[in-house]
C-alpha cells in the first residue's frame, strides 16, 4: 500500500488554488489539481504534508490557517488514501515551481454550483465521475469530487 497523500483545498479572495500538472511529471501530467502529494516521513501530520507539498509547489507570501480536513477519499488511480486539508490563505501567490507545475488557477467559489458540475462522458458509472469546466481547462477525477463534496460544506467554513 503506498504512503496517503494530502491536498490543501486553499481558499483565497474567495477562490480555490488549483494547478494545473508540469507536463514532465510522471503521474497526472497536465492534470488540473488541488496542491498536494503524498506524506513524507518527515510529516508528523497528514495537516503537514498539505501545507509543505503546497510550499514546495507554490511561492506564497503570507498567513496559512488551517480549517478542517475532509473525510479521506481514495483515488481509484493510485489507489491511495488522500486527505483534503481546507485552509484560509492570507497574502499572495507569487511564483510556481515550474518543475512541478505549469500554471497556477483561480477557481472562484462561485463556480462551485450544482449546475456547473456534470458527469464525465467516458467515466459516468465510477465513484470520481464528476467533471467541471474552468479558465478552458476540464477539472474532474478526485478534484473535481473533492470541488464538488466540498460546494456542500462551503458556507459553513468560516
Amino acid at each position: 500500500m503506498r504512503n496517503p497523500a494530502a491536498v490543501l483545498l486553499g481558499l483565497l479572495n474567495s477562490h480555490i488554488v488549483l494547478t494545473k500538472r508540469s507536463a514532465g511529471l510522471r503521474s497526472f501530467s497536465q492534470h488540473i489539481c488541488l496542491p498536494g502529494g503524498m506524506q513524507d516521513y518527515s510529516d508528523k501530520t497528514m495537516v503537514n504534508t498539505a501545507i509543505r507539498e503546497f510550499n514546495e509547489e507554490l511561492i506564497f507570501n503570507g498567513n496559512l490557517e488551517t480549517v478542517a480536513c475532509m473525510y479521506p477519499e481514495c483515488s481509484i488511480v493510485s489507489q491511495q488514501q488522500v486527505y483534503p486539508v481546507i485552509a484560509h490563505l492570507d497574502g499572495e501567490i507569487t511564483g510556481v515551481n515550474q518543475d512541478e507545475v505549469d500554471r497556477l488557477i483561480m477557481l472562484p467559489l462561485e463556480q462551485l454550483e450544482d449546475s456547473n458540475f456534470y458527469i464525465h462522458p467516458h467515466y459516468p458509472d465510477i465513484k470520481h465521475r464528476f467533471c467541471l469546466d474552468y479558465d478552458n481547462e476540464l477539472i474532474w477525477g478526485l478534484t473535481a469530487y473533492i470541488l464538488y463534496k466540498f460546494k456542500d460544506i462551503k458556507s459553513y467554513i468560516k
